[in-house]
């Protein structure tokens, strides 16, 4: 199961898995160290506890971030981009704040927490995503064991493909979007 919550995780975000952190940054400091069940950063804001206004940051690539000329340019923060390591991501920030009563409120996506032997446990997962798991966990169980026919197991595939599809489709933003192109006459 472990796995396979694993496995979901690397498709998309899963919105159940959205937290929301907030941390206190101190002048000069350039980097923040996030939690180590922190996947990656979705937005980051920041603001000062003088203005009490969020300013939503722009993420940009590690290459981008590795190409701006002076890192330890002070300012309020503009740009932001996360290193995603081995163990838990660091968000580094650009400028660098000049401000010692920087706040970044960081939403980001958790790591799913791990299913033990406990009788007690559930995954964790909610109840809409319960199909996709039972028939991923009985596809998943089919290909280990031995004497199941391949056209059993190629059905038990297609069946938690598409009820993981449907869970997943489900488990999207609401929210409007909208497009307009800036047009300019000259």
């Amino acid at each position: 199961i472990n796995l396979m919550l694993n496995d979901w995780q690397n498709r998309g975000v899963l919105l159940w898995s959205i937290s929301t952190t907030v941390v206190t940054v101190a002048d000069t400091i350039a980097s923040v160290s996030l939690a180590d069940y922190t996947i990656d950063a979705l937005a980051v804001t920041y603001s000062t506890s003088v203005s009490g206004t969020d300013i939503a940051l722009e993420r940009i690539s590690r290459e981008e971030y590795h190409n701006l000329p002076n890192k330890n340019q002070t300012g309020r923060p503009t740009q932001y981009t996360v290193e995603r390591g081995v163990n838990n991501p660091e968000i580094k920030l650009y400028p660098t704040p000049d401000n010692s009563t920087g706040i970044l409120n960081i939403e980001f996506f958790r790591q799913l927490q791990d299913v033990d032997k406990s009788a007690d446990q559930n995954a964790d997962a909610p109840i809409r995503f319960l199909p996709a798991l039972t028939c991923g966990l009985s596809y998943y169980l089919a290909m280990k064991r031995t004497g199941i026919p391949m056209e059993r197991i190629n059905m038990l595939k297609m069946n938690y493909e598409e009820k993981l599809a449907v869970a997943m489709e489900e488990d999207r933003e609401r929210a409007s979007l909208l497009i307009r192109p800036k047009l300019r006459y000259i």
